[in-house]
């Protein structure tokens, strides 16, 4: 589109424009005005198109509103259908009233007949019970008895009755299309929609941009919130928290079809598939919740209260005529109709507990050092182990190794009932309630087995009990009252009262054992002196020959027999055991 602008020229320009006077040689500075144009484009929409995205009108681009209709296209449009005399529907496809055939003609029957009407009818008259006759002609058939376009027109003798058309008003000669969107009641919509008339007496309800709804119900519309901003989602404190529902693009709206293939489903059996899905069928609102989160559905689906409808979110010509909301079929009075379905299910909260945390997520464990700050009955032995920890760099360490994710071990842990707080534990005692890196649960404590620690070895001694007997255990002289307390580095049982650690074991002075040492070695220097004083006095006397033994000959006689205790092997007889020296009662122990 064009628009022209007059604009004032400077009276001081040099410039010579276009003047009024055009026959005649103007200079400057004679006061002339030149004439503008500007032109501004706009967007507009292509005849057959209306709205904001141009969408197409009904009908088709070919023939809209089928030819016999006027749509309301352009960019302000809503695609609405005005229809020409004898014809109606969305697309102005179908005929109305009273009129007949491919082009909608209207019938001529009397006041005492009925007309085989429709797209498909012949115009054929019925006549009433009492009546007889081919055809009733009358003055309806010629310029419709005088009554308006569209209008019924009847006769009865000379009389000629007019009667508006479906959706109009007036008195037959004068027909007017009702608007019911000016009715003091909004047309029936919500207070918070918009009512738009798309056909005479033919209205549609839409909500307001930030309400949701099907316009006869609006709703402020709502951002979905996760859960897990409210109290973690009822996870653990120390648990990630993921709400499934909050981060599904449809917010749990879901299509579903039957087995058998497409529409096999009647309002019943889609009641039943959603409840089998662990949901129930989608109300209109969370179906439109779904469609601003992207569900695009070219297949309708029963919905909550019989309501049949599917969602769109881009414009495409097969689908509702390319409406991009929901497409709504409205409530079915049969429900034997058969439809897919659209259910509905709220998705769980996940948890997961947290990097060094152990559990199911709703319930999370740290590691043995924050289990025992967590459990109120271990707050004597804890007190212990933190005493410990600020009086030694060993005590530093062992709390350490509590809280040391790498290595697993197990603890054992006095209650507050077995460990009264005025009762004080040694170094070595706490040391000895802690395993060296290995996390043994009750069934793996087994009779007999030892359990090594850095101050010496547990004993586990299983008992028989009838009633339950794989929970009966004794670490050293200690019941095990409660087991199997996990935690990210291991594991806790509870005993009766603590652990006593054995003393430890005393170094013997190096001096001491230095000096024990020359001594036995002073007795074995002379036993070995003796024993070889022995054997050479021995072997001199009884060898005539030097290096032969006893029991070889020179003479070619019988070979002497060994000895019987020999066997078959030579003995060689100036090999004889060494008296073992005697047992020392010095003994030599080293401890932590």
């Amino acid at each position: 589109e064009q628009t022209t602008f007059d604009l004032e020229v400077n009276p001081h320009s040099t410039e010579v424009q276009k003047c009024d006077l055009p026959t005649i040689f103007v200079t400057k500075n004679t006061g002339c005005r030149s004439i503008c144009t500007v032109h501004f484009w706009q967007p507009k929409c292509c005849h057959g198109y209306h709205g904001r995205d141009c969408l197409v009108c009904p009908g088709g681009v070919g023939s809209p509103c089928s030819t016999h209709g006027k749509c309301d296209d352009g960019h302000l449009g809503n695609g609405t259908c005005t229809c020409d005399a004898g014809f109606r529907g969305v697309a102005c496809e179908q005929c109305g009233d009273g009129f007949y055939g491919p082009t909608c003609k209207a019938c001529n029957c009397s006041e005492h007949g009925s007309c085989d009407d429709g797209r498909r009818g012949t115009g054929s008259c019925f006549c009433e019970e009492g009546w007889s006759g081919e055809r009733f002609v009358d003055m309806c058939h010629i310029w419709n008895g005088g009554c308006a376009r569209g209008a019924r027109c009847s006769q009865k003798g000379e009389k000629v009755s007019c009667t508006c058309p479906k959706g109009h008003h007036g008195d037959g000669f004068t027909c007017q299309p009702i608007d019911p969107c000016i009715s003091g009641d909004n047309g029936g919509c919500h207070e918070h929609a918009t009512c738009t008339m798309t056909a005479p007496g033919k209205k549609k309800c839409t909500c307001k941009d930030v309400y949701v709804g099907d316009g006869l119900t609006c709703e402020v519309k709502q951002l979905p919130v996760s859960r897990c901003l409210h109290d973690n989602g009822q996870c653990h404190q120390d648990a990630q928290c993921t709400d499934l529902h909050f981060e599904d693009a449809t917010l749990g709206v879901f299509h579903l079809r039957s087995d058998r293939g497409q529409y096999k489903l009647n309002f019943t059996a889609a009641q039943q598939a959603c409840t089998a899905e662990g949901g129930g069928l989608a109300t209109y609102t969370q179906l439109s919740y779904a469609q601003q989160g992207g569900l695009n559905m070219c297949a309708a689906g029963w919905l909550d209260q019989a309501r049949v409808a599917y969602p769109t979110t881009y414009s495409n010509p097969n689908c509702g005529f390319g409406h991009v909301g929901i497409v709504d079929y409205g409530v079915r009075k049969n429900l034997s109709e058969t439809w897919d379905s659209f259910c509905y299910r709220m998705k769980d909260v996940k948890c997961e507990c947290r990097l060094g945390f152990v559990g199911d997520g709703f319930s999370c464990t740290g590691n043995l050092l924050q289990v025992l700050r967590a459990t109120p009955t271990f707050s004597n032995f804890l007190t212990q182990i933190r005493n410990y920890s600020e009086t030694s760099e060993s005590g530093k360490k062992f709390v350490k190794r509590l809280s040391n994710l790498t290595v697993q071990s197990t603890l054992f842990v006095p209650d507050n009932d077995g460990l009264p707080g005025n009762q004080t534990l040694s170094q070595r005692d706490i040391e000895f309630h802690l395993s060296e890196g290995q996390a043994l649960s009750l069934s793996r404590l087994k009779n007999g087995s030892r359990i090594r620690t850095r101050v010496g070895s547990l004993t586990v001694l299983g008992v028989t009990d009838l009633l339950n007997p794989s929970s009966s255990r004794y670490i050293n002289d200690r019941f095990v009252t409660s087991s199997d307390i996990l935690a990210s580095n291991g594991i806790i049982h509870v005993l009766q009262g603590p652990l006593k650690a054995p003393p430890p074991r005393q170094k013997v002075s190096m001096h001491v054992a230095h000096k024990a040492g020359m001594g036995v070695g002073v007795v074995l220097l002379i036993a070995v002196v003796v024993g070889a004083v022995f054997v050479g006095y021995h072997f001199y006397t009884h060898n005539t020959k030097p290096f032969q033994f006893h029991y070889f000959k020179e003479d070619e006689g019988e070979e002497e027999a060994p000895p019987s205790d020999c066997g078959r092997s030579i003995c060689n007889p100036i090999y004889e055991a060494a008296p073992e020296p005697a047992e020392s009662n010095t003994v030599t122990m080293l401890t932590d």
